[in-house]
């Protein structure tokens, strides 16, 4: 085998870069007068001797970039940067120096003006695990660049300092405890420093504080869980407590619904506590319905026992400091309804076995400080295609310590937000349906945002998956709503302010989900013509007009092109998890993406990580796709099943352009190991060759080849492909794509 070194810098197969002329719809279409130059992009995360993406709009014939040196936009020491690339008076590319240290900030001239600073290794706090806080309360903070070597950070809630665990800590989670002196609040403001000279960030979201609580009385490990504190003392033996009118039997043959019923009921009104469960088998043919204050506590998942042979086990709704642990519940009547709990805050589930029997899945739908760990959702293969669960809407959703083993549907995770889900195993049972119909992902994440996705196990019993004639099977999949798409629209634009845009000929769904709000993650991008790439979130619509939530940089006109939609995921981070012998890796899949890590994960014989955006002018569908930064992975094919990846694709459904897809999207870190020789699987529509991959697709009968910028500023940076024919694939429609310090290596023949 050649050494590395030998390859450092070696350019891939394929590589095509084409300059096309400056045309309506590109990034670079502002007037070749000079003015201001607007930076509308940049990639937010950034190290020595990485290279660097800037978008936006009149950086002239000839810009220069200029890092300053202090971080100090008034001061006048700064060094000029040569530029990697650049495409027309939009786009350019620069490395920062190896010998760079501290704030990494800088400009762009164009030789008469210059832009505003751009911070490259600020802090960006995006979001808590939890949407209440308490005084002495652990929490964690998610975002980028929180923690950076050579640096301490420092966390303020409303102005007081918190302590912070930086052994447990990371680039983009910090462990936090919050201050003891805080005060009630229904906004507390919460900012994060990394210390390294560019400043505070501000958490973008409320985070309300309660006092008068301490503790952690269910080792929940959220501060809210402190409320409970006055729950926890108030415990009542299910079997023998005199204050309760009636006592259960839990002998597996009575019915315990009245009974237990009747407990639950009377604890409730009596000002909340503990209903504890005695070991043995409770039966239950009738419904339970929870109520706030009270925890129902069996002796153990092994120790107590539910058999339920109603709908609705248990149903709570509109609870407020509720919970189920320690038990299992069994369904003994196959499809039947089972366990809802919705509209509720200050929630739990732990240490509870549900085997679901075929029964429908559970609705775990818009709850607000949820907890729910360390349990385990069996659902078998059933008639009915069910799965075990979904936790549509819900907000401060911690999911941690679970087990989720499926036959088809897995674990459904839309439109929840502000979350975190963590070190859970995912297992698919193929055991007796590898041709069985259906779609089926491990996990689905469509609509999300702020959300961490860290540490979990994605595999699968009786694999490996073979069938390829089947159109599933990610384990990780954020996607626009499938074949029912309720979110997207596109116009052009009839006029705008600083703070609108108006087009008074279309109508657009702002509540694509019944909400009686616009979603927060409701969002608005100019895809095409002036002020191409900018992205904002819609606060208001009226009469054709929608209200953004910050002023355009550069306000679009009649030639502008945009497309409305929910993000399909939104400063999020999926880290760490490992993936194997799913037919599909990581998918972000004809859907809206901004500002996503997807960062040091393993995929083994599972395919790869695939970034779509897409067009399709008839169904009024764009998706772009802006700021993903894809590093560290590792992924590793060699069974001959499926093939090894990572791709970026803009795929345009019909022959006429609209807008620009992709914009600096970066692939730094990675190694990919092919099959030998390469797959070619068609039916994959990832990609028909192994390795690396900048392309657009397009699906019409015939093409307008009028205008093919349709993915802007694509980095390849030190990532190594080892045994791939063709290690990197640059086709039409890629524009400003730069390659570096890349490797392509051809493994040593395997001995007899």
């Amino acid at each position: 085998m050649m050494s590395l070194d030998t390859f450092r810098n070696w350019i891939f197969a394929c590589w095509v870069f084409v300059f096309s002329p400056i045309n309506l719809y590109a990034a670079t279409s502002e007037s070749v007068l000079l003015n201001e130059p607007v930076i509308y992009n940049s990639n937010f995360s950034a190290v020595p001797g990485d290279i660097i993406g800037l978008q936006g709009s009149g950086f002239g014939d000839a810009p220069t970039v200029s890092l300053e040196v202090s971080g100090n936009a008034a001061d006048a020491a700064e060094v000029n940067l040569p530029l990697v690339n650049s495409y027309g008076q939009g786009w350019l590319t620069f490395r920062i120096p190896k010998n760079a240290v501290g704030p990494l900030v800088v400009h762009v001239n164009n030789g008469k003006f210059r832009s505003a600073s751009v911070k490259l290794n600020a802090a960006r706090a995006y979001h808590l695990d939890a949407l209440e806080i308490v005084p002495l309360g652990s929490f964690h903070i998610f975002g980028r660049n929180l923690l950076l070597p050579g640096y301490k950070p420092s966390v303020m809630v409303d102005g007081i300092a918190a302590s912070i665990d930086l052994k447990s800590s990371n680039e983009h989670m910090l462990t936090v405890t919050a201050p003891k002196e805080l005060s009630s609040t229904t906004n507390s403001k919460i900012t994060v420093d990394n210390g390294n000279g560019t400043g505070t960030s501000i958490l973008d979201r409320k985070i309300r504080v309660s006092v008068g609580y301490s503790g952690d009385p269910f080792l929940l490990g959220v501060g809210w869980a402190a409320a409970f504190s006055g729950i926890s003392s108030r415990v009542f033996n299910a079997v023998s407590d005199t204050r309760l009118l009636k006592r259960v039997m839990c002998n597996d043959v009575d019915d315990d619904t009245p009974t237990l019923q009747s407990a639950i009921d009377q604890i409730a009104a009596s000002g909340g506590g503990v209903l504890q469960l005695p070991v043995g088998t409770c039966r239950l043919l009738g419904s339970l319905k929870l109520k706030s204050k009270v925890v129902i506590q069996g002796a153990g998942k092994e120790r107590t026992f539910f058999k339920y042979e109603g709908n609705y086990p248990f149903w709570g709704q509109g609870l407020d400091l509720a919970g189920v642990r320690a038990m299992t519940l069994t369904n003994m009547r196959g499809p039947i309804q089972t366990v809802v709990l919705k509209e509720s805050t200050r929630v739990f589930l732990q240490d509870v076995k549900f085997f679901l029997g075929g029964g429908d899945h559970m609705f775990l739908t818009n709850n607000k400080n949820f907890v729910v760990m360390n349990s385990d959702f069996i659902q078998p293969k059933n008639t009915s295609g069910y799965g075990p669960y979904t936790f549509s809407g819900c907000s401060g959703l911690v999911f941690i310590g679970n087990l989720t083993k499926f036959a088809f549907a897995g674990g459904a995770f839309p439109d929840i937000h502000d979350s975190y889900i963590h070190n859970n195993h995912f297992t698919r049972d193929i055991t007796d349906n590898q041709n069985d119909q259906g779609i089926v992902h491990g996990i689905a994440i469509d609509s999300a945002y702020r959300i961490a996705l860290i540490g979990n196990d994605f595999d699968v019993i009786g694999g490996p998956i073979v069938n390829k004639s089947r159109n599933d099977g990610e384990a990780i999949l954020t996607e626009g709503g499938g074949s029912w798409r309720r979110t997207e629209n596109i116009g052009t634009v009839v006029s705008a302010t600083a703070n609108t845009l108006t087009d008074p000929g279309n109508k657009i769904n702002v509540n694509p989900i019944s909400l009686k709000e616009i979603p927060e993650n409701y969002g608005v991008a100019i895809v095409g013509g002036k002020g191409a790439g900018q992205t904002r979130q819609v606060v208001a619509y009226s009469n054709g007009t929608l209200t953004i939530d910050r002023p355009w940089d550069a306000i679009p006109d009649s030639t502008s092109h945009y497309a409305t939609f929910l993000w399909g995921l939104e400063k999020s981070l999926i880290k760490e998890n490992k993936l194997s012998q799913n037919s599909r890796g990581i998918w972000l899949y004809m859907t809206a993406v901004r500002e996503v890590d997807i960062v040091s994960n393993i995929i083994n014989e599972g395919g790869g990580i695939y970034l779509r955006s897409t067009q399709n002018l008839k169904e009024r569908l764009f998706t772009p796709i802006y700021g993903v930064r894809i590093q560290n992975n590792r992924i590793s094919n060699d069974s001959k099943e499926w093939q090894s990846y990572i791709n970026v694709s803009f795929v345009r459904i019909g022959a006429n352009d609209f807008g620009i897809g992709v914009i600096g999207v970066e692939v730094r870190n990675n190694f990919i190991k092919a099959n030998r020789p390469n797959l070619t699987l068609p039916s994959e529509e990832a990609t028909w060759v192994e390795g690396y991959a900048n392309v657009m697709r397009v699906e019409a009968e015939y093409e307008n080849l009028s205008n093919q910028n349709r993915l802007l500023g694509t980095i390849f940076q030190n990532n190594i492909c080892v045994d791939c024919d063709i290690g990197f694939k640059v086709r039409d429609g890629a524009r400003g794509t730069v390659q570096d310090g890349n490797l392509s290596i051809t493994s040593p023949p395997k001995s007899n």
